[in-house]
């Protein structure tokens, strides 16, 4: 495997994020952090360097800023209302004359010809699209990348005590229970009547791999981005438990 990284370093890493991600300038450390992950996980099948890559639902450019410059990709960042993009000219990055490029558009209707991407990542952003629009978000993920590409897919399975973002680990509790359970026992203050209105669309393994098979990509591989315990995710019913976020490697042949 190329550019893998040390697990020992990897937990110390998601130690340091689990409490302390939202000060400073951590989020973007780690966001920074987890492309490195997505480049050693993809290069188990593909070179990226000077690959050309979409980066859907991609906030702020983090993923493509690192595969730009550490891999010369043309990257391009879409998102419908990318916020403090780190777009145009990067200071540090002058000196290989590198252009971080953002288009806005959405998942389900991809503002690119056909065949165009080496590589198309869709990373915790498919449990936010609403659930007529998933499947058409993948087909379109599959017609814009080239043959023999491949895609990324990342989603915390439903059942996993990670995946319920402002309401874990009490997601899969009726929501008005939900709600109290983390208003009473954390003080989040959730504003919302529902999934919908937090914007937030459960998807378990099991209905992701149908998707994935609807749009006619085969799955390459499958890999726990966090705790790296990759055998779990070929287990049924223990991968829909136990892997707090499931990473899709795709081929379209």
């Amino acid at each position: 495997m190329k550019n893998k990284i040390p697990l020992v370093t990897h937990y110390k890493k998601l130690l340091f994020f689990a409490f302390n991600r939202f000060k400073g300038k951590n989020y973007t450390v780690m966001r920074e952090y987890f492309a490195d992950v997505l480049i050693s996980e993809v290069e188990e099948f593909m070179p990226l360097w000077k690959k050309r890559v979409l980066d859907v639902g991609g906030a702020r450019g983090e993923f493509c800023r690192i595969l730009s410059h550490k891999r010369k990709c043309d990257a391009i960042n879409l998102d419908p209302s990318p916020q403090e993009f780190i777009g145009g000219w990067d200071k540090s990055l002058t000196k290989d004359k590198l252009w971080l490029k953002t288009r806005v558009g959405v998942a389900d209707s991809l503002p690119f010809k056909d065949n165009c991407f080496d590589l198309v990542i869709l990373r915790g952003v498919l449990e936010h699209i609403p659930f007529e629009k998933q499947q058409k978000s993948v087909n379109e993920m599959y017609r814009v990348t080239k043959k023999n590409g491949f895609g990324y897919i990342m989603i915390p399975p439903w059942y996993n005590p990670h995946a319920g973002h402002a309401l874990k680990p009490f997601h899969i509790l009726p929501f008005k229970v939900a709600k109290f359970l983390r208003t009473t026992l954390f003080g989040t203050n959730i504003n919302a009547r529902s999934l919908k209105e937090l914007n937030l669309y459960p998807i378990t393994f099991k209905r992701m791999e149908k998707m994935i098979s609807s749009a006619h990509f085969k799955i390459a591989a499958t890999r726990d981005t966090h705790l790296r315990f990759h055998l779990v995710t070929k287990i049924p019913l223990l991968r829909e438990i136990m892997v707090p976020a499931v990473a899709f490697i795709l081929i379209k042949e």
